[in-house]
């Protein structure tokens, strides 16, 4: 999955120097408004968020408290003609992961994008056109989120990470549920069901293989 990039600038000729210097390295999409904005990201959650101050519906900060009500973890960049300090450190506090002043140095931003893309990607897993995203518990199947339950996602998660192996239904519960195996339940398998629902919803195959009288495995 190609690391995509939000832009919320209104700025074309700025725009236009982003587009130059992130062509053929990541997928960029922009954003004139935090409106707009806002509402994509509602949707589809980007790898990364390049973000102005000054825009003509809302300031940045609020574009950014905002954004950190719903996703703690996707890194994001404010650059903005705003040099001063209590501007950097007012970004800072309200949970940007960077802050750039313009004019800026190409080299320079493509640096920090790359740094910030680099310790988001610590919590990222891709596998068979799986991309697992830690940063936000979420599991995409060729682009599309899978909008899975938090058991749906630890669950594929752990079958995906042991490929090929038979995980038993007590090791199931103990490390999704926390819970030591209490006989006979339908609750895994209406996890897994679930799970083989979305995945073929996303145009994806069922690699989760049961095991009779004993448990699941994925087949990678």
């Amino acid at each position: 999955m190609e690391s995509l990039i939000y832009v919320v600038e209104d700025d074309e000729g700025i725009c236009e120097v982003y587009e130059g210097a992130f062509e053929d390295i990541y997928d960029v999409k922009f954003f004139e408004t935090g409106s707009d904005f806002l509402a994509e990201f509602s949707r589809h959650r980007p790898s990364l968020v390049i973000l102005d101050i000054m825009l003509p519906d809302m300031d940045g900060y609020k574009i950014l408290s905002k954004l950190r009500e719903t996703d703690e973890r996707v890194p994001v960049i404010i650059v903005s003609a705003k040099n001063d300090e209590i501007s950097f450190v007012k970004g800072l506090n309200k949970g940007a992961d960077d802050y750039m002043a313009k004019p800026f140095s190409i080299m320079e931003l493509l640096a920090r994008v790359k740094s910030n893309l680099r310790r988001a990607n610590l919590y990222v897993t891709k596998a068979d056109g799986f991309y697992i995203d830690n940063n936000v518990y979420k599991i995409f199947y060729n682009g599309t989120d899978l909008n899975l339950t938090l058991k749906e996602f630890l669950l594929l998660k752990l079958l995906i990470s042991r490929a090929g192996i038979t995980i038993e239904r007590e090791d199931l519960f103990r490390e999704v549920w926390g819970e030591s195996f209490i006989g006979e339940t339908r609750t895994i398998d209406m996890h897994i069901s679930s799970l083989r629902e979305k995945i073929k919803s996303a145009g994806g195959e069922d690699k989760i293989i049961t095991v009779r009288g004993i448990g699941y495995r994925y087949e990678s």
